[in-house]
């Protein structure tokens, strides 16, 4: 009972703030990354910073993954490649959109922020 009190408060905090602030807003994210007025080297340190962390998840991942591999051998292998191929392609890309508000001019996204 307590442990569920305690979820439903976290969740109501974290939603409150990323509705408040904004730093969950995927639309944001890649309409700066679609922007011109943005250099390209913030897209690009975005995107580095969202494969690293990427690279970590996957590392973090690595031993559990092995195990299920060793217990479930075809299933386990097979779940891990479609896993594995879906992060390495959509995890960076989900990461860098919500990064890249942080790096970007302020004004800019300010700006983005008004319009939506």
């Amino acid at each position: 009972m307590a442990n569920l009190i305690v979820r439903r408060a976290l969740h109501k905090a974290a939603a409150g703030e990323a509705h408040r602030r904004g730093w969950l807003n995927f639309r944001l994210g890649f309409a700066l990354m679609r922007d011109r007025r943005v250099p390209i080297l913030t897209k690009l340190a975005a995107l580095a910073s969202g494969v690293t962390l990427t690279a970590i998840l996957i590392a973090i991942e690595f031993p559990l993954e092995s195990l299920l591999g060793v217990l479930v051998p075809f299933l386990g292998a097979g779940l891990d490649l479609i896993v594995d191929g879906l992060e390495v392609v959509a995890l960076p890309l989900l990461l860098s959109s919500l990064i890249i508000r942080w790096m970007a001019p302020k004004p800019i996204v300010l700006d983005l922020t008004s319009v939506s």
